[in-house]
């Protein structure tokens, strides 16, 4: 018997009872589809953050006042000022292209009948580069100038502007208010989206730090400075050389605490990473444990196959079939049941995996290494559980088994 005549024969075979055909493979469809779709989920959750930090900036180093302890408390605490970031930019050079303070303070703000609170940050220019904002055309964002002179200015994200200006695509020129204080929109900026912890990066207003400080009373101190890394690969000396720098500035002696916190975007990243790889690894268990109760499932109506179709393996050996014959028939039967498990299996994770995109937001990464892998699974869980049955059947004797009732 040819190949492909083998290979109709196991159909034909499998179809005769097609109930008890797909309950037997269902073990090895939940595995299977278990793996496609979960690993899929993994992978767009990879580029979302992928995404959010390309938004955020990969290079960007967060120097933030406070040292945390291990629970992320803050267990130290003495403010940044200016000079820290005069001193990482005279310092540092060689390695960060841009050196950005920044102040926070939280107002409500005005623009003719509409009041919206809003997050208000008082920065340098600086800002513009290590968090890769882009200026809406027609505007422009906080200069050197507007800073020493502490101009009543203001640049605006997206989603403020559509608070405040939702009849306008770029509200150069029009008026903002601080509690006494009037502001002039000078550029708004253009769409970020959400940052890796959901927040909205566009919720924000942009003010000259040294207007923040001096004319609406937000003193000296500096929430953070962030600083952009000339090259991603130079992220952890960076670190090393901020840390050193810092600890001059602040006077902290050799094996004293810091009190204050370095860390960078890929150090936040790491944990979505690391929660990524770990459910993973869990789904890749729990298919596991799915396959091999699939595989026994395989082995076990094999078996009750090799029983139920005794006679006619006798006849078959009587006109001509070899033992061979037998055990590749069995076989192919074996593979082919699991492989059609497999692809049903297959159908229902992309389909999940599209699914949990489309619910979730996140990019659709279906790939082709772990489709083919899935088929060679299940083939290979086909003829390693259906081994033992189609030997069995393989070792009858003729006689005995055309006696078979």
């Amino acid at each position: 018997m040819s190949f492909l005549s083998a290979i109709r024969v196991a159909l034909a075979t499998l179809t005769v009872n097609k109930g008890r055909s797909i309950l037997t493979s269902l073990g090895i469809v939940i595995g299977i589809s278990a793996v496609i779709a979960l690993v899929s989920a993994g992978e767009g959750a990879r580029l979302y953050v992928d995404s959010r930090l390309e938004s955020i900036g990969k290079n960007m180093i967060l120097v933030r006042a406070g040292a945390r302890n291990s629970q992320g408390m803050i267990a130290d605490f003495a403010p940044l000022t200016s000079q820290d970031a005069n001193a990482l930019r005279s310092q540092l050079r060689p390695y960060l292209e841009a050196v950005a303070e920044l102040q926070y303070s939280h107002r409500m703000v005005s623009a003719g009948s509409r009041t919206t609170p809003a997050p208000i940050a008082g920065c340098t220019e600086d800002v513009l580069t290590v968090r890769k904002w882009k200026v809406v055309p027609g505007g422009r964002f906080i200069s050197k100038d507007d800073n020493q002179k502490a101009a009543p200015v203001c640049v605006i994200g997206d989603t403020i502007r559509t608070r405040l200006f939702p009849d306008r695509s770029t509200p150069v020129g029009q008026m903002i208010r601080v509690g006494s204080l009037q502001l002039r929109v000078i550029g708004s900026l253009e769409k970020k989206g959400e940052s890796i912890n959901g927040g909205d990066q566009d919720e924000v207003m942009f003010v000259p730090l040294n207007t923040l400080q001096h004319k609406m009373g937000a003193g000296e101190k500096v929430s953070t400075i962030l600083t952009a890394v000339r090259s991603e690969s130079m992220t952890d000396k960076a670190k090393q050389e901020i840390r050193r720098v810092l600890r001059e500035t602040h006077h902290v002696k050799v094996g004293g605490s810091e009190s204050f916190d370095v860390s960078s975007i890929a150090d936040v990243a790491g944990l979505a990473v690391v929660i990524t790889d770990t459910l993973e690894m869990l789904v890749l268990v729990i298919a596991s444990v799915s396959l091999l109760v699939g595989g026994i499932g395989v082995m076990n109506i094999m078996l009750v196959s090799v029983t139920e179709r005794t006679r006619e393996i006798g006849i078959r050996m009587a006109v001509g079939a070899t033992p061979s014959d037998v055990l590749t028939q069995f076989l192919l039967e074996a593979m082919v049941l699991a492989l059609v498990g497999g692809l049903i299996g297959i159908a229902l994770g992309v389909g999940a995996a599209v699914g949990l995109s489309f619910a979730v937001g996140w990019p659709l990464s279906v790939s082709w290494f772990y489709i083919v892998v899935a088929c060679a699974v299940s083939a290979a869980v086909g003829i390693t559980f259906g081994y033992y049955p189609a030997l069995k059947a393989s070792r009858l004797v003729p006689i005995e088994a055309l006696r078979y009732e």
